[in-house]
């Protein structure tokens, strides 16, 4: 089976090649091939406000080197950043078309919505190609608010103690549609004995989950009785990977 498959792989191969030599043959201009290396795939969602893109090139009967290489993005109102100056410029080209000198593209200041960046490849004999890739900017740079925890009591009884933690929290954005639903909040949360009680420190497994909203546990209190206290941390971030401060609650048994 692999034989046969590497057999099929070498005709097709072969046959491209063919082809090409053909049409070079023939006189023809074939046009260059681009792709892109780097940046969002095509209907990815990122949640930042900049993006960078980076492409490769190549042209089987033409030295790129002499050709030339457009950017363009659409809506195409947004500011560039100008890759041989470093400076920013507005996009105001009539077809929306900007040429480049270099093979990677970064653009700040992205408001949310849907868009589509092209890199046209144009060879010296006037051959050209586009790779579109299309993007939603979902911008949120602002960590998420814990509401509530269900703390227990600052001083507990030494009895068996079932304790329950859980986090309320939701999310912010400048915009509705960039906050995280609060089903997609990841949580993260420790808790710790006292010092040289023998407690085991509990973490929350995996690290960050949605699942890790509650934390529950039966600790035998006349064990930790006036031994100290328990320190129970937690975090929430957001998609963006926002993540609030850390908050902090205690609690001890006494008798």
């Amino acid at each position: 089976m692999r034989r046969l498959k590497l057999l099929l792989t070498l005709v097709i191969a072969g046959a491209v090649v063919w082809g090409c030599i053909e049409e070079l043959g023939s006189g023809k201009n074939l046009k260059p091939n681009v792709w892109f290396i780097a940046g969002p795939e095509n209907g990815q969602v990122i949640f930042q406000n900049s993006v960078e893109f980076e492409w490769m090139a190549s042209d089987f009967d033409d030295d790129l080197g002499m050709g030339k290489m457009f950017v363009r993005l659409d809506p195409s109102f947004v500011e560039w950043v100008d890759a041989l100056s470093g400076s920013l410029m507005v996009f105001r080209h009539p077809e929306g078309w900007q040429r480049v000198y270099e093979r990677r593209y970064e653009i700040l200041d992205l408001p949310d919505t849907n868009f589509t960046f092209s890199v046209r490849i144009v060879d010296p004999r006037g051959a050209d190609s586009t790779a579109q890739s299309t993007f939603i900017v979902r911008f949120d740079n602002l960590p998420p608010i814990i509401d509530e925890v269900t703390c227990p009591p600052a001083k507990i009884s030494p009895q068996q103690y079932d304790l329950r933690i859980e986090i309320f929290a939701h999310d912010i954005a400048r915009s509705p549609r960039s906050a995280t639903p609060v089903d997609s909040l990841e949580f993260w949360y420790r808790l710790a004995g006292p010092r040289g009680s023998g407690f085991r420190t509990i973490e929350s497994e995996p690290e960050w989950s949605p699942g890790n909203r509650v934390l529950t546990h039966s600790i035998d209190g006349q064990a930790y009785a006036g031994k100290g206290e328990f320190t129970f941390r937690c975090k929430v971030r957001d998609r963006a990977m926002n993540t609030t401060p850390e908050f902090v609650c205690k609690f001890e048994f006494v008798q």
